[in-house]
């Protein structure tokens, strides 16, 4: 694999599925081969590119408790080259089941370690228990959604340090590098833009230049079903993750 990414915050609500189906699909289109790891419990992942939870036999959670094998969970999406690896809500009793485990936090690394695939985008949950970490230990990138609002940057900096532990950790095989995306972004809103900005300063060096617009074609993408590449490919929201793909190419030199 040239690159494994999570997409991870602690709070709920930031844009994480939203980036990883949108970033995911346009990476496809793009003819890269790529694998969508959905490890939210809520199975928002899945359900965006249109697989409810009781039409699939196998599920992540199968991989990581089971020791299933991981391609007897994969499945084909809509979108050429995209395939995914969907969640369940048993995902939630599987992170219990996990805790006491030795070598817990592996167990996702050792399943997806021999894959093909150009890229995997790993959607997270909104915490930093053992499947976060597991994701964590997995991947090389980390990229970091955050809305254009008050709350949700609080506790952030601890985030980041919490980050910045695991990446320093001498048991991971993986180097980390991180970048900070924002959401939800309204350029009419300067005073509350403004403060963002200032409370992310100490941050500036490693925040993607590309925003991703407050755009109802993102919500309504939510409710058909499918990325908003395929759903409204004209629309703000399209041509944002359009960009931001542009940008992490670039950095990834893909």
């Amino acid at each position: 694999m040239r690159k494994v990414v999570s997409v991870l915050n602690q709070k709920g609500g930031v844009g994480k599925t939203t980036s990883s189906i949108n970033l995911s699909c346009c990476f496809a289109q793009r003819g890269y081969h790529v694998l969508l790891i959905d490890l939210d419990p809520q199975a928002h992942s899945s359900i965006g590119l249109g697989f409810e939870p009781d039409t699939y036999q196998y599920a992540i959670h199968d991989v990581l408790v089971n020791k299933l094998s991981i391609e007897q969970a994969i499945l084909k999406t809509e979108v050429e080259n995209l395939q995914l690896v969907p969640s369940h809500i048993r995902l939630d009793r599987a992170e219990q089941l996990l805790t006491p485990e030795m070598f817990k936090e592996t167990r996702l690394h050792k399943a997806i370690k021999h894959l093909k695939y150009d890229l995997v985008f790993i959607d997270c949950r909104p915490t930093l228990g053992t499947l976060t970490i597991n994701a964590l230990f997995a991947s090389e990138f980390i990229l970091v959604p955050c809305e254009m609002a008050r709350f949700s940057l609080d506790g952030f900096s601890d985030f980041m340090d919490t980050i910045e532990h695991v990446r320093n950790n001498e048991d991971n095989p993986k180097e980390k590098e991180v970048r900070i995306l924002l959401n939800k972004y309204d350029s009419r809103k300067k005073i509350t833009n403004d403060w963002v900005f200032d409370q992310l300063e100490p941050f500036n060096d490693i925040l993607l230049k590309t925003k991703i617009r407050q755009n109802e074609a993102l919500n309504q993408a939510h409710m058909a079903m499918e990325p908003v590449n395929t759903f409204k490919p004209s629309s703000p929201g399209a041509q944002d993750y359009e960009s931001l793909t542009e940008e992490l190419s670039s950095i990834w030199h893909l």
